[in-house]
Formats: structure tokens, sequence, C-alpha cells
């Protein structure tokens, strides 16, 4: 199907607004879920730091009392 060739220029501003509007939805949707895909994984993330880190600082502070004897 084919859009008519003769288009009032009231017309085409109308489409050229829909078309804008179309897009800036769109691209709102990819940067909501993006952001949310990262919130989602920075939450895990933060919680795999706040066991990891003190993981190895107790496993750091162990080896050097062991060394120390």
């Amino acid at each position: 199907m084919r859009m008519p060739r003769n288009v009032s220029p009231a017309a085409a501003e109308r489409r050229s607004l829909l078309l804008d509007a179309l897009l800036g939805v769109l691209i709102g949707i990819l940067a909501i879920v993006v952001a949310a895909g990262i919130g989602v994984v920075g939450f895990f993330g933060l919680l795999c730091a706040l066991v990891l880190v003190p993981w190895y600082l107790i496993e750091g502070g162990l080896r050097r009392s062991r060394r120390r004897r």
C-alpha cells in the first residue's frame, strides 16, 4: 500500500508529528527497559559486593595474622 503523493502541507506535518511521537514513545520505552535491566543487575551486584568485600577483608586479615605468628 502506497501513501498518496499529493499531500497537503498540513497532512504532511500531521504525519511527521505522528511519526515523531511514535518514535519518542519507543525511545522512552527502550530507555525504561534498559534502565530497569541495569537497576536489577546493579541491585544484585551490590548484594554480591556486600557479601564478597567483607569475605576478602576477613580472609586477608586471617592471612596476615597467621604470617605474624
